[in-house]
């Protein structure tokens, strides 16, 4: 094999604490995870050893002397080791940072110690030189890159962008960054010392904004993050199919005879197999793990553990001292930590994890994971902002406890609820949590989401939490202090907490308050009708009719009548009507005439109103009809997008309450007709005639590889968060959908035949582009 063509020194990261394998990463590093007889690391010393890489550092944080314990120098390797211990965290780029005394002033390697891979380094090495690159970086495809980074690349590999963590919506490609670099001494003059740096995040991109040359590989081998304990099943098996070429020979032996071993199997040393069990396939049995008489074991990795007479392990994880007693099944994707016992007879259904010491008791059933506080199935957010799940199931008192402790930490947390007696437990739940952590929580009577969203906003409270009950379900809403939801990094950050069982309790003298706030539906309508208004004048008296409903159609109400509006309720023609709903932020209106004027329209309606009343500048969603764009041209204005045009757009997005919230946007358009005169029916032909149809298409791959091929064979344009582009007369937006497997389509046309018509053609254009050739890029 070649060696690297450029220097001889790599940097191993290997800080990582490996939270989501929990509990197999419970009291070691994550790269120490043990894999087919050696420490994950070891297999990452094994490659860089074949390729000529043979001074290396290894950057270690959490649990250092595990590593340097067992990895010591590096002689066993065949390697030379040095280690660099961060005391605080300084991130990936400056972690690297603290090691460049060591490696010098020439080109390096950069690579994760907790991945599974056997890229072929070299390549990486002399594309880096014969580019003569400041940083080349290794990419690989996910279908599902979501817990990944994107890098966006052109047709000659250099890097034009990069997404972390993206939501579906900012995904189009899926080229995902694989933390392994080659890297100048250039490119790290620009990470600062002794700080907390990224190299996705920060580093990469303040390099292409120097202009320096940033390319990307797609890496020829196999490469997996072992990011949870279903990764790290997946690589195993991969493993033993050949997939990836590992060492596979340390630690491993002969299996004895009269067992029926169905291979691909991993046997490791002393390991004890009695007569008549069944083995295989995809079994990897680690030193010192037992299988009794009768028992099976397919599928799954035992570290130790022991498997007792007649049992059967199904695609599970048992680590060391684990013990499954006589009889007992185990499913597929259950965990069982150190020392965790199932006693005879005994059920551990799917997916249920048992933290250490945990037992199940004789001819019992496990169905939801016992961990600290943790939860037994992810929670996710929704691309909207929200958690949604079955009131007593999904969204039981103990996740909103969880929940609330989590939420408590900042200190106060605004909380209400509607529709029901569950929603009123749910949030019971969450405040008992808050003040459990020393927080105090601010119950209020709020009576909708766009209420509790402004209460945050006017208290500037941390985080707010509304719950909205219907029927047995239950949605759960959280803002920040702008009264937007939670950005997706702190999303994210609450997923992983729950999923964790992350939390902690302070002392009986500590403990938080209760607080009640009354009188929210009348000081958020005061303000909306306060804030909308385009001028000092008194209006002209208006009679306007809002739907019946209780929630955001009675704040509706009120705000209209704080403006000086004449409000009747139910339904009728011969004047503006409006009904709210998705919690209030969303407004629907009907003209004098009854004609239907809907959300898209109204949008572009205010944006009208904008740009005529001196705001020369808005900022509107990525999927906002294009329509805006015509509306700002005629002002001379200009139309910034969400996720494409930065920290600007968000600014002016949040100073715009009447842009994303319905009870605004209402009180916004009728002080218009109260200050001109004219009718909502006039208005509304004010602005270009559009209409919008909504389709979805289900895709057989992915929706990364979909969208990139939308954007190269389409002309497409990335938005930040989705892709637009020009379709004759009109225009098409995609976005991946983040709930399933498909690309949703938005078609703007002139008429809405037009746009139905454009709609069904470009759904077939992306079906097409889903059936090309799966090996294509």
């Amino acid at each position: 094999m070649k060696k690297v063509v450029l220097g001889v020194k790599a940097v191993i990261l290997a800080g990582g604490e490996g939270s989501r394998l929990r509990p197999l990463t419970i009291g070691r590093p994550k790269p120490m995870t043990p894999f087919l007889g050696k420490p994950v690391l070891g297999h990452i010393l094994d490659l860089l050893r074949r390729h000529g890489v043979r001074e290396i550092a290894v950057t270690l944080r959490c649990l250092p002397d595990a590593v340097t314990d067992h990895f010591g120098d590096g002689k066993d390797y065949g390697v030379k080791l040095t280690y660099f211990v961060e005391e605080e965290p300084l991130g990936t780029a400056g972690g690297v940072k603290k090691c460049m005394d060591f490696l010098g002033e020439e080109d390096f390697l950069v690579i994760s110690g907790d991945a599974v891979c056997d890229i072929d380094l070299s390549a990486l090495a002399a594309l880096h030189q014969s580019h003569r690159s400041d940083a080349t970086l290794a990419l690989c495809r996910r279908s599902e890159p979501l817990e990944y980074g994107l890098v966006r690349t052109d047709g000659e590999g250099r890097v034009l962008g990069f997404v972390e963590k993206p939501g579906w919506g900012q995904v189009d490609t899926e080229l995902v960054n694989t933390g392994i670099y080659v890297l100048s001494k250039r490119a790290m003059d620009l990470v600062p010392n002794g700080a907390g740096y990224d190299f996705g995040k920060e580093l990469f991109p303040r390099m292409l904004s120097h202009g320096m040359a940033l390319y990307g590989w797609e890496a020829e081998g196999y490469w997996q993050d072992m990011g949870d304990c279903g990764a790290y099943l997946e690589s195993l098996h991969d493993a033993l199919e050949g997939k990836v070429a590992l060492d596979l020979d340390t630690g491993r032996v002969r299996p004895p005879e009269g067992v029926a071993i169905k291979e691909p199997c991993w046997i490791g040393k002393r390991v004890t197999l009695a007569p008549g069990c069944a083995i295989g396939p995809y079994a990897v049995l680690g030193e010192g793990s037992t299988v009794e008489t009768g028992a099976v074991v397919e599928r799954s990795v035992l570290l130790g553990a022991a498997v007792g007479e007649g049992a059967e392990v199904s695609g599970a994880i048992l680590c060391k001292g684990a013990l499954v007693h006589c009889r007992a099944v185990v499913g597929p994707g259950a965990v069982l930590g150190e020392g965790a016992a199932v006693g005879a007879e005994a059920i551990v259904a799917p997916g249920v994890k048992l933290w250490p010491g945990r037992r199940v008791p004789e001819g019992g059933k496990a169905t939801a994971s016992q961990v600290m506080t943790g939860q037994s199935a992810p929670l996710k957010f929704s691309a909207g902002g929200a958690l949604r799940g079955m009131v007593g199931e999904e969204l039981s008192p103990e996740t909103l406890l969880a929940l609330g402790s989590l939420l408590g930490e900042r200190e106060q947390v605004g909380l209400g609820w509607a529709g029901g007696s569950g929603g009123a437990m749910l949030a019971r739940a969450a405040g008992c949590g808050v003040t459990a952590v020393g927080g105090t929580a601010l119950v209020s009577d709020a009576p909708c989401a766009s209420a509790g969203a402004w209460l945050g906003r006017y208290y500037k409270l941390p985080v707010t939490l509304f719950i909205q009950q219907d029927g047995d379900w239950a949605e759960l809403r959280l803002f920040g202090p702008d009264g937007l939801p939670l950005d997706r990094p702190t999303q994210r950050r609450i997923e992983g907490a729950l999923l964790r069982g992350e939390g902690s309790r302070v002392t009986a003298t500590r403990v938080g308050a209760f607080e009640t706030v009354a009188g929210v539906r009348p000081g958020y309508s005061a303000q909306c009708a306060a804030v909308t208004r385009l001028a000092e004048i008194p209006l002209r008296p208006i009679t306007v009719q809002v739907e019946r409903g209780e929630g955001a159609n009675d704040v509706l109400a009120c705000a209209l009548t704080a403006l000086g509006c004449k409000v009747r309720r139910g339904a009728g023609r011969g004047m503006p009507t409006f009904s709210a709903d998705w919690g209030g932020f969303r407004l629907t209106a009907w003209d004098e005439e009854g004609r239907l004027i809907v959300p898209d329209r109204i949008l572009i309606l205010l944006t009208r109103i904008e740009m005529e009343h001196g705001q020369g500048t808005v900022a509107l969603p990525a999927w906002a009809p294009a329509a805006a764009e015509e509306v700002a041209q005629s002002f001379q204005g200009c139309i910034l997008r969400l996720g494409r045009d930065g920290e600007k757009a968000q600014t002016l997005w949040r100073e715009t309450p009447w842009l994303w919230d319905g009870i605004f946007a209402a009180c916004r358009v009728v002080a218009r007709l109260g200050l001109t005169g004219e009718t909502l029916s006039h208005l509304d032909r004010s602005i270009p005639q559009f209409a919008t149809v909504r389709g979805e298409v289900p895709l057989r791959t992915g929706r990364g590889r979909v969208m990139g091929r939308a954007l190269e064979s389409l002309s497409a344009t990335s938005q930040g968060e989705g892709a637009r582009l020009r379709a004759g007369d009109g225009w098409i937006y995609l976005v991946p959908s983040g709930s399933r497997n498909s690309l949703r389509i938005i078609a703007e046309s002139v008429n809405m035949e037009a746009a139905a018509e454009l709609c069904g053609e470009y759904e077939e254009k992306l079906r097409a582009l889903d059936r090309e050739d799966p090996d294509r890029p």
